[in-house]
């Protein structure tokens, strides 16, 4: 078997994986990206290496850490190795504007967006938007990070005039319209290989600010370095409501044209019944209480292991 590489900048993140690797008696070698060098003029190692870099690694004190993943991406993908969520995927994890555009070529709604770059470009775009309430959030943020929600044109303006305004890292707001849930959850679909493992529905009453429905930060609730996390599994629940929907053949049908191995997709059902779809995680993480209260024989990390033990056969 050939050896196997975890392109990553968070050792926590990996601490599952690697009880997984564990139990099955194999080596998880990792790659840590977040200084160093890149051997572009050399013939890397036959191996299968899985990209986990994460648009939030900034906030880790990473901030060049995915721009060293794509160099380390490029090269690997000039040889015959296996790439696992390649350079196609850190482009959509990086940025939600381009994971809206591959979204909507596979067929899938996403809410109404607008990319707006220039401080004072943002109250006349939200103007000409014509709806609110209205999401404002970075284009490449991560765990939910800077999404606003506001009421009308004088908060927002209130806000880009005062002095918690920050731009953000890549220099680019969108403005979204907001979706207002038909129940007070998301729906959060796990594909490994290209192929639905499970839902968990997230309950979104706790308050957070999660674009474009009620709560943010779902995806910090689901890594487990977080503080909430104690708390978390009553947040989860493993779901049945998508099994055998056609939505599930729309997404695998998006991360197959989008070249994404392993993701975890976020939905949200409005009160009409129509569903939209408005991220796209390719770091996923998996809430492994959800899955022993309901008991699944597919664990989301164990099927990870497996599918990477078997490209490495």
């Amino acid at each position: 078997m050939r050896p196997i590489y975890v392109l990553h900048e968070n050792q926590e993140w990996l601490v599952p994986l690697r009880a997984e690797f564990d139990a099955r008696g194999v080596t998880l070698n990792e790659w840590f990206l977040d200084t160093g060098v890149v051997a572009f003029d050399q013939v890397p190692e036959d191996a299968v290496y899985y990209n986990r870099m994460s648009a939030s690694s900034h906030t880790r004190g990473h901030r060049f850490a995915p721009e060293l993943t794509r160099m380390a991406l490029t090269w690997l993908e000039q040889h015959p190795v296996t790439v696992l969520n390649g350079t196609p995927a850190l482009y959509l994890e990086v940025c939600k504007l381009s994971q809206y555009a591959a979204l909507n070529k596979a067929g899938l709604t996403t809410p109404r967006t607008r990319a707006v770059v220039g401080r004072e470009q943002l109250p006349e775009a939200a103007r000409n938007f014509a709806s609110w309430p209205l999401i404002l959030k970075p284009n490449r943020g991560g765990k939910g990070l800077g999404v606003m929600r506001f009421n009308q044109l004088a908060e927002l303006e209130q806000f880009v005039q005062g002095p918690s305004y920050e731009e953000p890292l890549d220099g680019l707001w969108l403005l979204q319209e907001y979706i207002q849930p038909k129940a007070p959850h998301i729906t959060r679909c796990e594909f490994v290989g290209q192929k639905f493992v499970y839902s968990v529905d997230v309950n979104t009453e706790g308050g957070f600010e999660l674009c474009p429905a009620d709560v943010c930060a779902v995806g910090d609730d689901f890594c487990p370095t977080t503080p909430q996390q104690a708390a978390a599994p009553s947040k989860f629940k493993i779901s049945q409501r998508f099994d055998g929907h056609p939505i599930i053949e729309q997404l695998e049908t998006f991360l197959r044209q989008a070249k994404v191995d392993v993701a975890g997709i976020e939905v949200i059902e409005n009160a009409q019944g129509e569903l939209f779809v408005y991220d796209v995680n390719t770091n996923t993480n998996y809430n492994q209480a959800a899955e022993k209260a309901a008991g699944v024989q597919r664990t989301g990390m164990g099927s990870l292991a497996d599918y990477l033990i078997a490209c490495a056969q």
